[in-house]
């Protein structure tokens, strides 16, 4: 594979996976399954290491979050969530 078809192959799958966490985590409306998704995750990291030239910081295998859905009401456990910690 060459260098052009390795970038368009990690620019496809940051561009995927940010749209499915979007679909995700915002629009609470999956539209791919978590097998699906973490393959795909796991090919665009395969990629990254293999080819650190192609480096970004805002690559979704380089940051953890989401927006936040303002609809999830967030309720106070009467034991603490220590795992979410």
């Amino acid at each position: 594979m060459n260098t052009m078809d390795i970038s368009t192959e990690i620019a496809r799958l940051r561009e995927d996976l940010n749209r499915w966490n979007h679909e995700y985590y915002v629009l609470s409306s999956p539209t791919v399954s978590d097998y699906d998704f973490d393959q795909a995750m796991a090919r665009l990291k395969a990629l990254e290491d293999a080819h650190p030239e192609f480096a970004d910081p805002n690559s979704p295998t380089q940051r953890v979050g989401s927006d936040l859905n303002q609809n999830f009401q967030q309720v106070r456990h009467q034991y603490p969530m220590l795992s979410l910690g």
